[in-house]
């Protein structure tokens, strides 16, 4: 009877056995990557003012948000199949309309009161997903989608119009003067949170749940309680994408949830994150961000008028079919060449 063979000391000692798994991780951020590559160049024509000190800490502060929206979509689609939280957008301008509507004239603008409000209505609100979506099996399009709709009503509700005074220390992250805003230290700490996070056990486990909750199960996981922690995971980085919108608007916006949405769900497709679970890292993920906002900027240069979010949606529409398209190459290839390196294995 054939077996697995454990690889050689030599293997281990030298680091070849990771090659599959760099070889993944390149082809994961290797599209978002050219892409941003090919838009920087354009945009070092159409507008170099880009590059100027106001120019990059504008463009921080503006991206700031998707990015953060992105990294909070990027667990929730790795812990399970067809795990897309369209709810993204309607829920981070509802946390921009609470900062401003509720805390402000209430006297709570303080930081403390906006971060814990931002993160501790993110996870409640993430946790309830993940228990809808985990316990009763529904279908996370079906639930995301229903948070879509009730925010988006909610926050007229709460704001009929764009309005209301932002706590004072907001105003310095949203001025945009230097590179060096109180965003760039929020998105690398953000980054560092999420590189130990990638490499703990609860990551991997997110990750096999995704990909197989079966394999899971009989691994000794639960499910459910992986998800749920994917959900929480991701309501943190919401609250702080509410906190980066308020900044930005300099007020509150109700209306900010539908391009939020399309935008962080183009954005993750791009950076290589999987439909289908178990599959995809935070570093395609935000270059798939960075990659969407520069297309964003390009289309603000043409001059288009009032033409300009009709061209806006049509691009990100064709830009996402075509990174569905790469994706579904790119992981079929993928496939074929683990099954043939596990056969080989066996074989042997």
């Amino acid at each position: 009877m054939a077996t697995v063979r454990a690889p050689s000391s030599w293997v281990r000692r030298t680091g070849w056995e990771y090659l599959p798994r760099v070889r993944e991780a390149a082809v994961d951020v290797a599209t978002p990557a050219l892409l941003c590559v090919l838009l920087l160049i354009i945009l070092g024509f159409r507008f170099p003012q880009l590059y100027s000190s106001n120019g990059l800490a504008g463009a921080i502060t503006a991206s700031a948000p998707l990015i953060l929206s992105v990294l909070a979509m990027t667990s929730i689609a790795i812990s399970s199949p067809g795990g897309i939280d369209l709810s993204i957008g309607p829920f981070v301008a509802f946390v921009n309309v609470g900062i401003v509507h509720w805390l402000v004239p209430h006297g709570l603008g303080n930081p403390l009161y906006v971060f814990a409000y931002a993160i501790g209505v993110g996870i409640a609100f993430q946790m309830i997903q993940g228990l809808l979506i985990g316990l009763l099996r529904l279908q996370p399009v079906i639930v995301t989608l229903s948070g879509y709709l009730v925010f988006s009503g909610l926050n007229l509700v709460v704001l009929p119009n764009p309005e209301g005074t932002i706590p004072h220390w907001l105003n310095d992250w949203g001025a945009a003067t230097s590179v060096n805003t109180p965003e760039l230290y929020l998105l690398i700490g953000c980054f560092v949170l999420w590189g130990f996070f990638a490499r703990t056990t609860f990551a991997r486990n997110i990750r096999l749940v995704g990909g197989n909750d079966k394999t899971a199960w009989v691994s000794g996981l639960n499910p459910v309680l992986v998800r749920l922690g994917a959900h929480i995971v991701a309501g943190v980085f919401v609250g702080l994408a509410g906190i980066t919108l308020t900044a930005l608007l300099q007020s509150a916006d109700p209306t900010q949830g539908a391009a939020q949405t399309l935008m962080a769900v183009t954005a993750l497709v791009v950076g290589g994150v999987s439909l289908s679970g178990g599959r995809g890292r935070a570093l395609g993920a935000v270059l798939g961000a960075i990659a969407i906002f520069l297309i964003g900027y390009v289309i603000g240069t043409l001059n288009l008028g009032t033409s300009e979010s009709f061209v806006s949606g049509l691009i990100y529409g064709a830009v996402l079919i075509i990174a569905l398209f790469i994706g579904s190459i790119t992981g079929s290839a993928l496939g074929v060449r683990k099954r043939a390196a596990i056969s080989t294995e066996v074989s042997q």
